[in-house]
């Protein structure tokens, strides 16, 4: 009888045990979906959002292509393109023309946004979205936009170019979604651009003129005397004229001879005295030399003593 009793026991005991572990088991496997509609998704947007003001704010982005490669993407074909970056590119001090995949961390390219702009509104949404990174894991709707210092979620107030903004692209913001907003404290750099100029063999000497309103620089680099024998003979000149009379049809650069050689830039002065409408000309004897040029932008906020405009750049992801 006492056999019977504790055989009976025993299997009661296991019985409670095996459902008590199979309760634990279901319950372990039921509590994330109990608490999965109290979870945020910011987890997973936070990330994203910051990952792509990052890429935006301090990438140059990147092109490849039959014609060759580099961070100068805002020159390309679409086809070429393979990522998105609004940093303004670097130069090699040595060769101006000659870009580095390295931005300027938080200077943003006024040419790059152009081209961000023109692309979006050739109905390319999903194809900047693929650029940025936005169709890996899932596909994330966007909206990014270049903003004054003042403006707010509720109020954005858009940097404009002439009557439409210079940068608003993406999806409307919903209002019932969860959305992840990353912004970016910027400044803005014009229009850039380099070139080359090198003596002709006939004359000896070389020039060229050029349109660049709202200059902010300059430069002109010393390359090598097309003629050793006549390096005495060599001379640079670069001639301002603009509707500043103070500065208009001066000689801003005037070197002769071993003079020529090293970098030569505008003085301070005179480029803050430039007015919107200038013009450079460029005239070499007997010497060879290369030149970049930087333009002002007017897209953003002049914060204190910096020369260029302040601005955020606004990332939502959702």
């Amino acid at each position: 009888m006492h056999k019977n009793e504790n055989a009976q026991s025993s299997i009661d005991f296991l019985t409670a045990i095996s459902i008590f572990l199979l309760t634990l088991a279901y319950l372990l496997l039921q509590v994330p979906t109990i608490f999965a509609p109290f979870q945020s998704q910011s987890t997973d947007l936070q990330p994203v959002a910051y990952r792509t003001g990052m890429t935006l704010a301090e990438d140059t982005g990147w092109w490849d292509g039959g014609a060759g490669s580099g961070p100068d993407w805002e020159n390309a074909s679409l086809n070429d393109i393979c990522r998105i970056g609004l940093a303004a590119n670097k130069h090699n001090p040595n060769n101006f023309s000659e870009l580095m995949n390295r931005g300027k961390v938080c200077v943003l390219s006024e040419k790059k946004i152009k081209r961000m702009d023109s692309v979006y509104d050739s109905a390319m949404h999903s194809w900047i979205r693929d650029r940025l990174g936005l169709n890996i894991t899932r596909t994330y709707a966007y909206n990014i936009s270049l903003q004054y210092l003042n403006g707010t979620s509720a109020e954005p107030m858009y940097v404009p170019n002439n009557t439409n903004p210079a940068l608003c692209i993406g999806n409307q913001i919903p209002e019932t979604t969860e959305v992840e907003k990353m912004e970016r404290l910027v400044a803005v750099e014009g229009d850039c651009g380099v070139g080359y100029l090198s003596t002709n063999a006939a004359t000896n000497t070389s020039n060229i003129t050029m349109s660049l309103p709202r200059l902010d620089l300059f430069m002109v680099k010393w390359e090598d005397f097309a003629n050793e024998s006549r390096s005495a003979d060599a001379r640079l000149s670069v001639v301002l004229n603009n509707t500043n009379q103070q500065y208009n049809n001066v000689s801003v650069i005037n070197k002769s001879g071993l003079f020529v050689g090293g970098w030569h830039q505008f003085n301070k002065t005179v480029i803050d005295g430039l007015c919107d409408s200038n013009e450079i000309a460029v005239n070499v004897s007997w010497c060879n030399v290369s030149y970049m040029w930087v333009n002002r932008s007017d897209w953003g906020s002049t914060v204190g003593d910096i020369t260029m405009p302040s601005a955020k750049l606004v990332v939502c992801i959702w």
